[in-house]
């Protein structure tokens, strides 16, 4: 079963919110999920997993978290965030679990501190999208002048409403989008909006290169577990370089799309405690 947690994070200063499991043992388990999610995404898997002690947090701008006061939601500032969860948590060793854009932040931060992190699951997911020279510029020009005119707030409706518009978003299936969805609307006069900064949905500005990102992944010590799905996003030629680059992998490709641990839990909890419990 999982309960409600909050946490108030002495640095930085921000409010953070989740869910852990109340009768899990053994070294703790940090689930992140991916961009526009948020901690619900871990639900399903958590019911597959009664004995490990699970902790998946809403990353800052995502469901209940409060967002990033610069705005700027990057994978290096959401590691730091995780770095000082950890410590505040008094975590000395702990796993790493994260989907898509949490698999992202989980492999900077196990290349961080690689003494800490036991083991590390990821989950379609291998380092963050790589910054190109040449797009640096044009990005950070189309961000600012995005950041510049502002929220433009959609009014759904219906919950309904806004469970097709999550669907059409990306590859999910609508009970997969109804989960997630819940945790991330508010009411509003006429319908229903996204609870979620908006600043979420600007253009992205990227700040590591790829031979960068390979650094972080070659200091990477933990047991790693990549598990990719049929339907996988990993369809970029750098990703076979990026595998080979952490030293102890094991990869394994399940059926599903890219939110492949809510559509084929199951099966995804089953590889991730025989990792995790071996």
């Amino acid at each position: 079963m999982l309960v409600d947690v909050t946490f108030t994070l002495p640095r930085s200063g921000l409010t953070v919110h989740g869910r852990r499991s109340t009768a899990g043992k053994g070294t703790p388990c940090l689930c992140l999920h991916g961009w526009l999610d948020n901690c619900a995404s871990f639900e399903a898997l958590s019911q597959r997993l009664p004995g490990l002690d699970l902790l998946a947090i809403d990353l800052p701008g995502h469901g209940l978290s409060e967002p990033v006061p610069s705005g700027v939601h990057d994978e290096l500032g959401y590691a730091a965030l995780v770095v000082e969860l950890a410590h505040a948590l008094g975590f000395h060793r702990y796993n790493l679990v994260g989907h898509s854009l949490g698999g992202a932040v989980a492999s900077l931060v196990a290349g961080v501190h690689p003494e800490k992190v036991a083991r590390l699951v990821l989950l379609d997911a291998i380092g963050p999208v790589p910054a190109a020279a040449e797009e640096t510029r044009a990005s950070v020009a189309r961000h600012l002048r995005s950041l510049l005119e502002g929220p433009r707030e959609i009014v759904y409706s219906s919950r309904q409403q806004a469970v097709k518009a999550r669907v059409q978003l990306a590859d999910l299936l609508w009970d997969t989008a109804e989960r997630l969805v819940e945790r991330d609307l508010r009411e509003v006069p006429g319908g229903y909006t996204w609870r979620s900064d908006w600043r979420l949905k600007l253009p992205a500005v990227r700040n590591l290169g790829e031979e960068q990102i390979l650094a972080f992944l070659r200091a990477i010590a933990a047991p790693t577990l990549l598990i990719m799905a049929e339907r996988t996003a990993l369809k970029e030629p750098f990703y076979p370089r990026r595998i080979e680059s952490v030293r102890d992998i094991r990869v394994q490709t399940l059926a599903g799309g890219h939110h492949l641990h809510m559509e084929n839990a199951e099966q995804v909890a089953e590889v991730i405690s025989a990792f995790l419990l071996s």
